[in-house]
């Protein structure tokens, strides 16, 4: 009477993990590395049984905390180690620049220096093969090997989308954090937005990609902040701070003040600029604003 749910059980073919601390496995002896630390080998015994691994990176560290192994819906198996190895502060350099963003859907980025950055679409792109997939797979008798193949071609569909969509959020994050000192955001109302456009909001991965931004900013002594989403910054002329009254639709518009004409996205990247230097403060940058505007 207390439950209210039937017990979910563990699937077979679900993806899992495992986290061992340091007496579930053993790395092969390190060898002095070209900076000091110990890089260990491509094998690692897990529970009595050797394995050979593809090392994407060189394992610093002279001791290893633990070892996490992750499961993917293709059987592919991922090995995450954690050491003690405290990465050195590196001095990037410093641009001086402050820019704000707006966040939409057929651009996903507008700067405040004008330059607009478009929503790569990869799911809506691969939707045709990702479909035709689909139906291959329900066709398929349950527990031959045929369905456990068009499972696999199916699950690889996902993953492809997956991976072009990753890739695309830490070039552009590190474009940003590379020309920008301080970067300012609008705080999304993201369940909001998927009610109006549905999936196109869940391809663009807005979530994702701003922890993507924060990462490479706190890497390098950046900064990313946030403004208020109730702070009204497309319907505001930036020169003259007059309100009006704009439609979805309205992409560009002309202040009635000051005669300004502004474009929707730039203006509302400008407003987020200066409200977020005005909040938090910013000092000794410069901020970027469109030629012109």
């Amino acid at each position: 009477k207390i439950a209210k749910r039937p017990p979910k059980f563990r699937s077979v073919r679900k993806p899992y993990s495992f986290t061992m601390c340091p007496s579930g496995y053993k790395f092969a002896a390190p060898v002095a590395g070209d900076k000091g630390f110990g890089i260990y080998s491509d094998r690692v015994t897990i529970m009595g049984k050797t394995y050979r691994f593809n090392l994407s990176r060189p394992i610093f560290g002279n001791q290893v905390k633990t070892v996490t192994i992750k499961e993917d819906a293709l059987g592919d198996f991922y090995m995450t180690v954690v050491t003690d190895h405290v990465q050195s502060h590196l001095r990037f350099p410093m641009t001086g620049n402050a820019a704000g963003f707006d966040m939409g859907v057929k651009t996903m980025l507008t700067c405040s220096n004008g330059k607009a950055y478009k929503s790569p679409h990869f799911y809506t792109e691969s939707i045709d093969n990702v479909r035709t997939a689909n139906r291959q797979l329900s066709r398929k008798q349950r527990g031959s090997n045929n369905r456990e193949r068009a499972r696999h071609h199916h699950a690889r569909m996902h993953r492809k989308v997956q991976r072009q969509r990753e890739d695309h959020h830490w070039k552009l994050a590190l474009e940003l954090v590379r020309r920008f000192d301080i970067l300012f955001f609008e705080t999304l109302n993201l369940d909001g937005m998927k009610r109006l456009w549905g999936r196109k909001v869940s391809d663009i991965g807005f979530y994702a990609f701003l922890q993507k931004v924060e990462w490479q900013a706190k890497k390098r002594g950046k900064r990313v902040e946030y403004i208020n989403q109730w702070q009204p910054t497309t319907s505001v002329c930036h020169v003259c701070n007059a309100r009006v009254s704009l439609e979805l639709s309205d992409r560009t518009w002309t202040c009635k003040h000051c005669n300004t004409h502004h474009n929707r996205d730039i203006n509302a990247a400008i407003n987020i600029l200066k409200v977020g230097a005005s909040t938090f403060g910013v000092e000794n940058v410069r901020l970027v604003i469109a030629s012109g505007s």
